[in-house]
């Protein structure tokens, strides 16, 4: 069995993927676009490029995503990633990469349960809780 998150995105899955697996050292596994699937035939010019299923691995765990049509997309809400990072100065990094164009909940800081932790959702609607293991 496993299990796996699976993230709508609103026609920005590619690039989201390319960003984590460059800013949070993710591989990307599948990125299966609409120009390369049955779909293409049914789908609109202007939608061949998007993703029909992507998925990205960070290490071991699994998200998945696909885009979809503007009127089937709405924000996530209800959930957030959360990201567990080994040290304070990873989790600041991540943080920062992340918030560039997105929304800064709870900036970087020392709680009870961890010596570092922050909140942000991304430039692409992504919610994210990024927590030091330490």
């Amino acid at each position: 069995m496993s299990l796996s998150f699976h993230i709508g995105f609103n026609g920005q899955c590619q690039e989201a993927f390319e960003f984590y697996a460059e800013h949070l050292q993710g591989g990307i596994g599948t990125m299966l676009l609409v120009k390369d699937s049955p779909m293409a035939q049914s789908a609109s010019a202007d939608w061949q490029d998007k993703v029909v299923h992507a998925n990205i691995s960070f290490h071991g765990v699994e998200l998945a995503g696909a885009d979809l049509k503007p009127e089937q997309y709405q924000k996530p809400t209800g959930f957030c990633v959360l990201l567990g990072l080994d040290t304070e100065e990873e989790v600041k990094s991540a943080f920062s990469h992340l918030a560039v164009g997105g929304e800064v909940i709870l900036p970087p800081q020392k709680t009870f349960w961890s010596s570092c932790y922050a909140i942000v959702t991304d430039r692409f609607g992504v919610p994210w809780k990024i927590n030091c293991a330490i």
